[in-house]
């Protein structure tokens, strides 16, 4: 590919991303694209066959890698177990990379603002296979890495976990996105910041803070939820 070609297409993406972003997929059109992106309109067709490939092609982009890395450190972490591996362990991985990558790599928090954006609206269909392709890995290695630590849980209880797990995920995402979105002398991001002073501090610590408490909380539930039987 040239260097055009590969500026055209990279300027779309770029464009296609921000714009998703911030509008969501149905309220921005082709000839928005080709403006932001400063190309002809018939770019977004000739290299992406039409808004809905490019729509996976942003999507695809950001998440395939951390998908990959979410699953390299949930290898990892199988990989020394040397009997069970330790669900704390586990949840961490799955946590920690999730985190770094949504809130720590460039384009991250835009990225998930897309994606939440996408979950939560009337998306048609063929978004959601494609979300499946990008999620769907990684959901069945964390389940069964969940089922080897602790044999004794059923699929459904898996299920149950995994759901909330990533609902903690989201929740702390999202609250980090909004407070740094507020101009800092805005009483809400004041009144966020006093009832939860983590939003404030530099943003590896918080990742690091909230990993901490979400592998906590959700390691302590299961040992409640599901006491392990000893023999």
């Amino acid at each position: 590919m040239t260097d055009d070609k590969q500026s055209t297409k990279t300027r779309l993406l770029d464009a296609a991303e921000k714009l998703f972003a911030d509008n969501g997929f149905d309220e921005v059109s082709v000839r928005d694209l080709a403006a932001v992106a400063d190309v002809n309109v018939a770019a977004v067709n000739y290299h992406f066959q039409g808004k809905e490939n490019l729509f996976h092609e942003v999507i695809r982009r950001r998440f395939m890698g951390q998908k990959d890395t979410t699953l390299a450190s949930l290898a990892e972490v199988m990989a020394r177990a040397e009997e069970r591996p330790e669900l704390a362990a586990i949840i961490r991985a799955i946590v920690g990379s999730y985190l770094e990558g949504a809130l720590v790599q460039d384009g991250g928090m835009r990225i998930m603002a897309l994606i939440t954006r996408e979950m939560h609206s009337n998306y048609n269909t063929r978004h959601m296979v494609f979300f499946k392709e990008m999620i769907a890995p990684i959901f069945a290695a964390f389940s069964a890495a969940m089922l080897a630590a602790r044999p004794s849980l059923r699929q459904e209880d898996v299920n149950w976990l995994i759901a909330s797990v990533v609902g903690q995920i989201h929740h702390f995402i999202m609250r980090r996105v909004k407070c740094d979105s507020l101009d800092p002398a805005d009483d809400t991001r004041s009144f966020m910041i006093l009832a939860f002073p983590v939003l404030d501090a530099p943003m590896d610590e918080f990742v690091s803070a909230v990993t901490d408490h979400i592998t906590r909380f959700s390691t302590a539930a299961v040992d409640g939820m599901h006491p392990e039987v000893t023999p």
